[in-house]
This record gives structure tokens, C-alpha cells and sequence, in this order.
């Protein structure tokens, strides 16, 4: 239950301060409201939602947090990224999972094409998720999962600029080369590029 509300987050399925009550949840579900309210509070506990009347709310972050957010996400995604090509410098990375990654950035660019915000948001977010999985490292990949749940929303927004979808496509290009052939210091140059980017990209649409 948990794993599947959480999910929503990360796809950019809800929406800041959008209401979440353990009835509602338990009806669409199908399951008692047990489960429904253990799963809310872990949620609460994470910093995803945040009590409401008659239940919780999304969380909203403040320009001021989401900023926070991206600087501590362009450090982490360097650092995977770097991690990722180190792992396959060593020949530690199977051709399937490289594979992987390259067919996760071209289905960014296929929902980029179709014009679909949240799809090409979960696909974005599938790719990053990719590469962080290539670091192997369990604590960088549970901090990683953490940052991108909470900022999932300015993702939807950002790819919701035609400019800005059309240049994540390129920079997605440059991660995965870095990481293909082995460059730790490209690999982790262009992912924290990629991510500072995005910030100005959401800074300047809400004139942060």
C-alpha cells in the first residue's frame, strides 16, 4: 500500500496540497482503511504529505525548498552518475542494464514527441532512476528516491516547456555517453549540469 501511494508522487500523479482522506483511498483501493492509515503515515513521516481536516494533504514546498531540493539532487545525481561509470569502467555493468539505459532516455524523447507532460515526467524519471541503480550503492539510491518523490511536481512543470523538454533530450544523451564509456568525471559533470539547468528552467518560470 505504502510502495503504491508513494508511486504517485514519484509519477507526478498528485498535486501540491491535494486532499487524501483514508476513506476515499480505501474505497478506490479496495482495502480496509487500515492499511490506508499506516501507509498515510509513513507518508507523513517522509515529508510527503502533511495533516489536513479529515485527513492529510500533498505537501507544498516553498520556492525556497524546492531550490534546496535541486542543489541536494544535482550533488547526488553527480555522484550516481559518477558511481555509474566507475561500475562500468570496471566491466561491472551487464550490456542489458547499458541497454536499459539507453532505451529509458529514448522513451523520454518518444513522450517528449507526443506532447505529454506526465508521461514524459515519468519517463524522465525512469531514466534517472536507471543510471542511479547502475551506482549499486543502496544508501546514495534511498536518498535519491527520497529527492525525487518531493520534486516530482516541478518536474511535470518543467517538461511542460517545449524548449526545456527538447534540451533534457540532448543532456540525457550526455549522461549516458559519459556513463557508456566509462568517465566518471563527464559522467558526474553532466548530470549536475543537467539538474542546475533544470532549476533555472523552474526559476524562471516562476520568477524565483
Amino acid at each position: 500500500m505504502y510502495t503504491a501511494l508513494r508511486g504517485r508522487f514519484a509519477n507526478g500523479d498528485l498535486a501540491p496540497g491535494e486532499r487524501l482522506t483514508e476513506a476515499a483511498l480505501a474505497q478506490e483501493l479496495g482495502v480496509s482503511r487500515t492499511p490506508v492509515r499506516e501507509a498515510l503515515g509513513r507518508l507523513q513521516t517522509d515529508g510527503l504529505v502533511v495533516p489536513a481536516a479529515r485527513g492529510v494533504a500533498v505537501a507544498a514546498l516553498s520556492s525556497e525548498e524546492i531550490e534546496q531540493i535541486y542543489e541536494l539532487r544535482a550533488t547526488l545525481e553527480g555522484l550516481a552518475a559518477a558511481h555509474a561509470a566507475r561500475t562500468q569502467a570496471a566491466g561491472l555493468v551487464a550490456p542489458a542494464v547499458l541497454r536499459a539505459l539507453q532505451e529509458a532516455a529514448d522513451e523520454v524523447e518518444r513522450a517528449v514527441d507526443d506532447g505529454d507532460a506526465k508521461r514524459c515526467a515519468r519517463a524522465n524519471m525512469g531514466f534517472h532512476r536507471a543510471f542511479g541503480d547502475i551506482s549499486r550503492n543502496p544508501f546514495l539510491g534511498d536518498a535519491l528516491h527520497r529527492v525525487w518523490d518531493r520534486i516530482a511536481v516541478s518536474t511535470v512543470s518543467n517538461l511542460s516547456d517545449g524548449h526545456w523538454a527538447k534540451t533534457v533530450l540532448s543532456q540525457h544523451q550526455d549522461i549516458c555517453k559519459a556513463i557508456v564509456a566509462g568517465d566518471e568525471d563527464a559522467a558526474r559533470t553532466a548530470a549536475e549540469e543537467h539538474v542546475r539547468a533544470a532549476m533555472r528552467t523552474y526559476r524562471a518560470a516562476h520568477r524565483v
